[in-house]
């Protein structure tokens, strides 16, 4: 008889020793940020998980020329999460020179604590924040700005069905939902709800973020 358990031991202490080693060293996720068509920046995530506790590091750095002018924007943010809520965030931007600092914390009652620039945002303590990165947001009408603490920003979530958007060359399977109202965005997820692509117009023009294949 051959004997199977110390081979399906081996395999289960590898998939430990490998979820913990996911777990030290996170994974990094980078999107490349193109108007109409033309790469302009970069998105870079950095995404630590234990368990259901989720540490997200983000890095956004932008340049565009508009009639000879150069806007640039630069976005930190830090987040984490317990499953879908949101136990605190901190974010720092610079949209070409206008600086804001934007703080949400868990309040202990189920709602959030948010302040932009030291001041209460004025936004409601079951707002969502406007973070993208994975589905999550979907469903949420009442969202607050990560780069300012605007808000409460009013938005409606529509399911366009499955497209496939290709990422270096591989078609990736997604969900495709229209955001509209306040913040209007077409956010495409794959199956693991990780966002594949986004897009939006601003200053006229169109800005799309699409994840580069991992490395």
């Amino acid at each position: 008889m051959t004997h199977r358990f110390p081979l399906l031991a081996a395999l289960a202490l590898f998939l430990a020793l490998n979820s913990a080693a996911t777990a030290q060293n996170g994974r990094t996720v980078n999107y490349a940020i193109l108007k109409e068509g033309e790469p302009i920046g970069r998105e870079t995530y950095l995404l630590l998980q234990e368990g259901e506790h989720v540490t997200v590091k983000l890095t956004v750095e932008s340049r565009v020329r508009i009639l000879l002018i150069d806007f640039r924007y630069s976005h930190k943010r830090s987040e984490s999460w317990n499953g879908d809520r949101l136990e605190r965030l901190v974010a720092d931007t610079d949209d070409d020179g206008s600086k804001h600092h934007v703080e949400a914390v868990a309040d202990g009652n189920g709602g959030l604590t948010v302040t932009s620039d030291a001041r209460p945002a004025g936004i409601a303590t079951s707002a969502f924040p406007l973070s993208m990165w994975r589905r999550s947001i979907v469903g949420h009408d009442n969202l607050f700005a990560v780069e300012s603490g605007d808000g409460p920003l009013h938005v409606a979530f529509k399911d366009l069905g499955p497209e496939v958007v290709t990422i270096g060359g591989r078609a990736v399977d997604c969900q495709h939902y229209m955001m509209t109202g306040d913040v209007d965005r077409d956010l495409w997820y794959d199956a693991d709800g990780l966002l594949a692509k986004a897009s939006f117009r601003r200053r006229g023009f169109g800005i799309t973020i699409l994840r580069e294949p991992s490395s």
